[in-house]
C-alpha cells in the first residue's frame, strides 16, 4: 500500500545512495543526485517534497511548488529499482490529492521529455492535458518537453471516476512471450521501436483498472533448441516483465497460447470475454493467438504498437519487419481484432 509523508532530513541521504537508473531512463539520474532536485527544492519557499513509502520501504518522492496565480509545478522521482512497477500513477495521485487540498491551488502543471511516452500515457489517463511545448537545458544540453497541466475540477472528476469505476472481470491482457530471446538473444525485436515500453504502460494501466493480466512463456522443447531453451537466458522473462505486477503465469510450446495449455480454463473460469494482445512476435504467436481467441468467441484488441518483430530472411525469401508487422496489423483488423495504439486503448479505461 502506496502512503505519502513528508520529507525528513534522514531521507536525503537515503535517495543520494539509491543506484542508477536503468540505461533507458539515464537521463533522469541527475534527480536524484547532488546539485539535484532535493537541493534545489529542500527550504524552497512554496514547496512541498513528499516521500513514497511501500510497507516502510522508500519508494519515490514527489515535488509540488507554488506559483503566482493558483498554480503549482509537480515533479517525481522513483526508486530505480522499482521503476516499472506501476507505482508512477498511485504517487502521482496522491500528490496531487495533496496540492489540491490547498484551496489556492487551482491547476498543477509538468513538463514531460518528448521521448518518455511512459509518462505521456501515464500523465493522459489522470486527465493531464498537452498545452504547449518547451526546451529545458538538463546537464549542459537541450531536451525537448511537453508542457501538461490538469485543473482541480477535471481531477476531481476524474478522481471519482477511476474510485467508482468496477471492473466486472470480463477483461484481460495477455503479454505474449517478452522474454530475454527478444532482446539479448538469437531473435532481437527491432520494429516498432519502444515496443517494450508501451507493453510496460499497458501492464501499468490494466494494474491500475485491476484488468487481469496473463504473461505467456514460450519453452521450445527440442533437445538441442537454439532458441526459448529451458535452463538458459533466453528462456528466461525480462526482468521488467518479471518484476512487474501480473496474475497469472502460462507456459507453451506452440505458437498459440491456446493451445496444450490452461489459458482458455482460466480465462472462462474468470469469465473473460474480451482479450488484449501485447508482445512478440507479431506475425507467430500474437497473430495465431488472435485467430485462435477469435475462433473461440473472444472480443480481441491487438496493440499495434505494443507487438513487434524483426527482419525475416528464410528460403522463400526476405522480409522487412516493419513491412511484416503492417502486413499482420492489417489483416487483423480485416476480422480478428480491433487493431489499436496504445494511447488509444489506455484512453478508452479513463
Amino acid at each position: 500500500m502506496i502512503s505519502l509523508r513528508p520529507l525528513q532530513e534522514p531521507d536525503i541521504s537515503i535517495i543520494k545512495s539509491w543506484p542508477s537508473y536503468p540505461a533507458e531512463f539515464s537521463g533522469l539520474d541527475y534527480a536524484l543526485r547532488d546539485r539535484g532536485w532535493l537541493d534545489e527544492y529542500v527550504g524552497k519557499k512554496g514547496t512541498e517534497i513528499f516521500v513514497a513509502e511501500d510497507s516502510g520501504t522508500l519508494v519515490g518522492f514527489s515535488i509540488l511548488t507554488c506559483e503566482k496565480g493558483g498554480s503549482a509545478e509537480f515533479r517525481i522521482a522513483l526508486h530505480p529499482e522499482w521503476v516499472g512497477h506501476g507505482l508512477g500513477k498511485t504517487i502521482t495521485r496522491l500528490t496531487l490529492r495533496q496540492g489540491f487540498s490547498h484551496p489556492d491551488i487551482w491547476s498543477i502543471r509538468l513538463i514531460v521529455r518528448k521521448t518518455n511516452l511512459r509518462a505521456q500515457n501515464l500523465y493522459t489517463s489522470l486527465s493531464f492535458q498537452v498545452v504547449g511545448e518547451c526546451t529545458e537545458e538538463i546537464q549542459g544540453k537541450p531536451v525537448e518537453f511537453y508542457q501538461m497541466i490538469i485543473s482541480r475540477d477535471l481531477f476531481f472528476a476524474a478522481d471519482k471516476s477511476s474510485a467508482s469505476r468496477k471492473t466486472d472481470g470480463k477483461e484481460a491482457v495477455l503479454v505474449i512471450d517478452v522474454q530475454n530471446e527478444y532482446f539479448t538473444g538469437n531473435l532481437p525485436v527491432t520494429y516498432p521501436q519502444g515496443s517494450i515500453n508501451r507493453i510496460l504502460s499497458i501492464m501499468d494501466a490494466a494494474h491500475d483498472h485491476h484488468i487481469p493480466i496473463v504473461v505467456i512463456q514460450h519453452a521450445n522443447t527440442a533437445p538441442d533448441a537454439k532458441t526459448f531453451r529451458r535452463g538458459t537466458p533466453g528462456f528466461e522473462l525480462l526482468d521488467e516483465i518479471r518484476n512487474h505486477p501480473y496474475d497469472v503465469r502460462i507456459e507453451k510450446t506452440l505458437p498459440g497460447s491456446f493451445t496444450g495449455t490452461e489459458l482458455d480454463a482460466w480465462l472462462k473460469q474468470h469469465e473473460i470475454v474480451k482479450i488484449t494482445i501485447v508482445g512478440y512476435m507479431t506475425q507467430m504467436c500474437c497473430d495465431t493467438t488472435a485467430r485462435q481467441a477469435f475462433h473461440r468467441g473472444f472480443t480481441v484488441q491487438f496493440i499495434a504498437d505494443a507487438t513487434g518483430t524483426l527482419d525475416i530472411t528464410n528460403n522463400d525469401g526476405t522480409v522487412k519487419a516493419e513491412e511484416l508487422h503492417r502486413a499482420i496489423c492489417v489483416t487483423q483488423a480485416m476480422r480478428f481484432s480491433t487493431v489499436m495504439m496504445t494511447r488509444d486503448w489506455i484512453a478508452d479505461l479513463n
